[in-house]
């Protein structure tokens, strides 16, 4: 499973609503960047609804594509909870959500703090089915290009 944090948001804006902002023109640019770098094509793209998180999403050429409300802004145990309820047919599913949901996540499986920047991407691999995500999981951060 891949974790992804949306790219760079805009504040231009001063009173959007949060949900609303949209990428900034370096969030547009780094976002097809992510879609380079995955180690696998997912069969399923779990997505907040945020305008954020989705444009990310879409510029990574992501479907097929789910919006899932409870993603945002998110939380480890909504997450987790989302992750259990997946179709046990499903082997590679990629999640674009937020901070600081994404980053108490995986640092909660990694035992150990994990920093996610803006467009940063990290790989989840575990034994078991998708219920047992919640028992930890190795981390492995998927570089930046130089």
């Amino acid at each position: 499973m891949l974790l992804i944090r949306h790219a760079k948001s805009s504040w231009r804006i001063e009173d959007l609503a949060d949900q609303y902002r949209p990428l900034s023109s370096k969030g547009y640019r780094d976002a097809p960047l992510i879609w380079q770098r995955r180690p696998f094509d997912p069969q399923l793209w779990l997505c907040s609804p945020a305008i954020r998180a989705y444009s990310t999403a879409r510029l990574m050429q992501a479907a097929p594509l789910e919006l899932v409300e409870r993603l945002y802004p998110g939380s480890p145990e909504s997450i987790l909870a989302e992750v259990a309820a997946l179709d046990e047919t499903l082997d590679q599913v990629a999640l674009v959500g937020h901070n600081p949901a994404l980053a108490q996540l995986a640092s909660q499986l990694a035992g150990e703090v994990v920093d996610l920047k803006t467009a940063d991407m990290v790989w989840l691999q575990w034994e078991g089915s998708w219920k047992d995500l919640e028992n930890g999981a190795h981390v492995t951060p998927v570089p930046r290009p130089d």
